[in-house]
C-alpha cells in the first residue's frame, strides 16, 4: 500500500484545514504607521511588548533607527494610538537607536523602558553614545532617567535582556555591544576584523541595587569575552531555578563564537560553558527563539543565522550538550524560493517560538531580511510543528512578505486567545530599483483555528513585578507545557510577558505550577481554558483551591517525575484512606494509608513513586472509596 509522504501529508493537513485560517496584515487599519530608517546599512531593529498603563491591553514600542521610535498605545477596540510626542522620548532625537526591553526596575508597578543605540550621527559620521532608560511615571509619560540609574556608559549597543540573576527580586540587564570603536561606513563590507577599528567590544552586566541604580559587575560575574554581540539571552537551560545567559554573536567565525554561561547561583559567578553545551557556534548569529517544542520539559533554542539556522535541542540533562536537529527536524532552508520563483540565500534575525493554531505544541516564526542596501526579497518564514517536525507553512497563512525584516515579537493585542505576530521591517537606503514595495511594520492578526486556549499573567511581590525568567507549567491530557516569561529575546526584542498555552480541544488543565525566579512555587488544579488568569505571588489560597470539588481527588503535576500531590481538601473520612498506584497489568506498585485526624489537618496528600519505576502510564485508585473514580497519570 503506498504511504504518501510526510510533507504531502502535512500540507494537505495545512491547506485542507486552515484553507480559510490565517494571519491579516491589519497594519494600516490598526493604526500602526511606522518604519525602521537605516543610516548606511544592516543594522536594527526592535520592539517591545509591554502594558505601560496596566489596562489590560498590551502596547508595543517600535525602535526607528535614524527615525524617531514610536510608543503605541492600544485602545482595546483593535486600534493603537501613537503617543511619543507626548510621552516624553524627544531625548531620543539625532540618536539611531536599535533594540528595546520593557521591566519594572524599580518595582512601581510600571513597566518601564531600556533603549539601545549603536550611536549617534554627527557630522554625517558614527559617534558612540549611551543607551536609555525611561522610568514610567504613571501618567502616561517616561522620564529618562539613564545617567541616574548608572546606565550613561559611551557604546555601540545592539540588543539587551532583562533577568534577575541573584534571585533578589529586581530585574538586573545584560548589554550587547558590537564595536569597541568604529571607523568607516556601515555599508562597507566589514572584512578582516582587526585591532583597531570595528574591532569587537566587551558587553555590560548591570546588578539592579534595590530599584534606584544599576551597578556594572562584568568582571565581578567573571565576563571577559569581546564579540560582535546581538544580544544576551536569559534563560533557565538546566531548570536549577536560575537565569542563565546565552550571548548571540554576529561574525563568530572571525572573532568569537556564540557562548552559554551558567549561573552558579548563589555564588556571584557565571560558568562558561559554551563548548560543553554544544553553543560555540562560530556563525553570524542574529537573534534567539526559546521554547520548548518537544514538550518534555527542557527549553530548546533556535537561533537566526545567515543561511541554515541551527536549532539547539536539549538531552534532557544538565550535563549533556545539546544536539543540533536542524536539519532533521526540518528548520534548515539555506535558500528560499520567492513567489515569483527566485531562489536567495535566507538571512534570518528574529525568531520565535509560539503556538499560532493552538494546537497545544509550539510552531516558529522567523523574520528574514535582505543585509540592506544589497536589496533582494528574503520572505519570512511560518514552521508549523507537525508531530514533532517543522513543516514550512508561509504562504497559505499570509506571512511570506519579503521585505526588509529585523525584529518580530509575539502578543495578543486583541484579547481574543491568539497570538498575533508585529515584525519590524528597515526602509531601503539608496534610489536602486527595489524588487518589493512593503518597507514598514507590519501587524499580523491570527484569524483562530477554534481551539482553546489558556492565558497566565504573573504579579510578583517577592520575584521580579511581570515575573520575568519565572516558569509556568501547564499539565493537560499527559502533556507538559512549559513558557519561561520573556525578557528579552528574538532579534533586539522582547515578546509578551504574558504566557500563554494552546490547548486544542481539552475543556480543562489538569493542574498549573507557577515557579517564581527565587525560589516560590504555586500549584492550581483543574482550571478552565479560554480565560485569562492572573496570579498574584502573595496569593496563598486562590479562588481555584477554594472551588475545589468537594469528597473528589485531584492529581498533580501530570506527568510526574518524582512524586505525585492528591488534593484532598473537604473530604470526610474519619476511618482514613487508602491509596494505591497500580500498572496497566494490574499489579499494585505502592500501597498507602492516611488516617483520618491526617485528612482533617491537611488538604494535600503527597505519593513518593520508587526512585526506579519505569516510565509510562500508571492508575491511583482508592480502595477504601470505590466511589471516588481513579486517577491516570504518566511517569516521565
Amino acid at each position: 500500500m503506498w504511504k504518501a509522504p510526510l510533507f504531502i501529508i502535512a500540507l494537505f493537513v495545512s491547506e485542507g484545514v486552515n484553507a480559510q485560517r490565517k494571519f491579516t496584515d491589519v497594519t494600516q487599519q490598526a493604526g500602526i504607521d511606522h518604519a525602521f530608517e537605516i543610516f548606511q546599512g544592516i543594522f536594527g531593529g526592535g520592539a517591545a511588548v509591554l502594558d505601560f498603563d496596566n489596562d489590560g491591553f498590551e502596547d508595543v514600542f517600535i525602535t526607528g533607527g535614524e527615525g524617531m521610535d514610536a510608543l503605541y498605545r492600544n485602545n482595546g477596540d483593535g486600534t493603537f494610538t501613537d503617543i511619543t510626542e507626548d510621552a516624553g522620548f524627544e531625548d531620543l532625537e539625532g540618536v539611531i537607536t536599535q533594540g528595546a526591553i520593557g521591566a519594572d526596575v524599580n518595582k512601581d508597578g510600571l513597566v518601564d523602558l531600556f533603549i539601545t543605540t549603536i550611536a549617534k550621527v554627527a557630522n554625517g559620521r558614527f559617534e558612540a553614545t549611551s543607551n536609555f532608560l525611561y522610568i514610567n511615571t504613571g501618567n502616561g509619560k517616561f522620564v529618562n532617567r539613564t545617567r541616574s540609574y548608572g546606565l550613561d556608559q559611551i557604546t555601540f549597543s545592539t540588543g539587551a535582556a532583562f533577568g534577575d540573576i541573584n534571585n533578589d527580586g529586581y530585574p538586573d540587564l545584560y548589554v550587547s555591544n558590537f564595536f569597541n570603536r568604529f571607523g568607516g561606513r556601515l555599508d562597507e563590507k566589514m572584512g578582516v576584523i582587526s585591532e583597531g577599528d570595528r574591532a569587537p567590544a566587551h558587553d555590560l552586566l548591570y546588578l539592579n541595587s534595590g530599584g534606584g541604580r544599576f551597578i556594572e559587575v562584568s568582571e565581578t560575574y567573571g565576563f571577559s569575552h569581546t564579540g560582535f554581540g546581538f544580544g544576551g539571552v536569559f534563560t533557565d537551560y538546566d531548570n536549577d531555578g536560575d537565569m542563565d545567559l546565552i550571548v548571540i554573536n554576529d561574525f563568530g567565525y572571525q572573532a568569537t563564537p556564540n557562548l552559554l554561561y551558567r549561573n552558579e547561583f548563589p555564588k556571584q559567578e557565571f560558568t562558561d560553558v559554551s563548548k560543553a553545551m554544544g553553543f560555540d557556534l562560530a556563525i553570524n548569529a542574529m537573534g534567539v527563539g526559546i521554547g520548548d517544542f518537544n514538550m518534555d520539559g527542557w527549553l530548546d533554542y533556535f537561533i537566526s543565522n545567515i543561511a541554515s539556522s541551527p536549532l539547539l535541542v536539549s538531552q534532557g540533562k544538565r550535563d549533556q550538550p545539546f544536539q543540533n536537529k536542524t536539519r532533521e527536524l526540518g528548520t534548515s532552508h539555506p535558500n528560499l524560493h520567492t513567489l515569483d520563483g527566485r531562489e536567495v540565500s535566507t538571512i534570518s534575525w528574529g525568531a520565535n517560538f509560539f503556538d499560532y493554531d493552538n494546537d497545544m505544541d509550539l510552531d516558529l516564526f522567523v523574520a528574514n531580511g535582505c543585509l540592506n542596501p544589497t536589496i533582494f526579497p528574503n520572505p519570512n518564514l511560518i514552521l508549523e510543528n507537525f508531530n514533532g517536525q517543522f513543516i514550512l507553512n508561509g504562504p497559505s497563512l499570509g506571512l511570506s512578505d519579503a521585505s526588509i525584516g529585523r525584529g518580530s515579537v509575539t502578543f495578543d493585542f486583541d484579547n481574543d486567545g491568539n497570538l498575533d505576530l508585529l515584525v519590524v521591517n528597515q526602509t531601503k537606503i539608496g534610489n536602486s530599483e527595489m524588487p518589493f514595495t512593503n518597507f514598514g511594520v507590519k501587524l499580523y492578526r491570527n484569524e483562530g483555528f477554534g481551539n482553546n486556549w489558556l492565558k497566565v499573567k504573573l504579579r510578583g511581590r517577592k520575584s521580579d513585578r511581570n515575573g520575568i525568567g519565572s516558569r509556568v507549567e501547564a499539565y493537560a491530557q499527559g502533556k507538559k507545557l512549559i513558557r519561561e516569561i520573556d525578557g528579552g529575546s528574538s532579534h533586539i526584542s522582547q515578546n509578551s510577558t504574558i504566557a500563554h498555552f494552546g490547548l486544542a480541544q481539552l475543556d480543562r488543565v489538569d493542574s498549573l505550577y507557577v515557579r517564581w525566579i527565587g525560589g516560590d512555587v504555586q500549584r492550581f488544579y483543574d482550571v478552565d481554558v479560554n480565560q485569562l488568569l492572573e496570579i498574584d505571588q502573595e496569593s496563598l489560597i486562590t479562588n481555584l483551591e477554594k472551588e475545589a470539588p468537594i469528597s473528589s481527588f485531584k492529581l498533580y503535576p501530570n506527568p510526574t517525575s518524582k512524586h505525585l500531590n492528591l488534593s484532598i481538601a473537604g473530604l470526610t473520612s474519619p476511618g482514613g484512606i487508602e491509596v494505591e498506584v497500580i500498572n496497566t497489568l494490574g499489579q499494585v506498585i505502592l500501597s498507602q494509608s492516611v488516617d483520618g485526624e491526617s485528612i482533617a489537618k491537611d488538604s494535600v496528600l503527597t505519593v513518593n513513586l520508587p526512585e526506579n519505576l519505569p516510565r509510562g502510564l500508571y492508575v491511583v485508585q482508592f480502595p477504601s472509596h470505590p466511589s471516588i473514580k481513579p486517577l491516570k497519570f504518566k511517569k516521565e
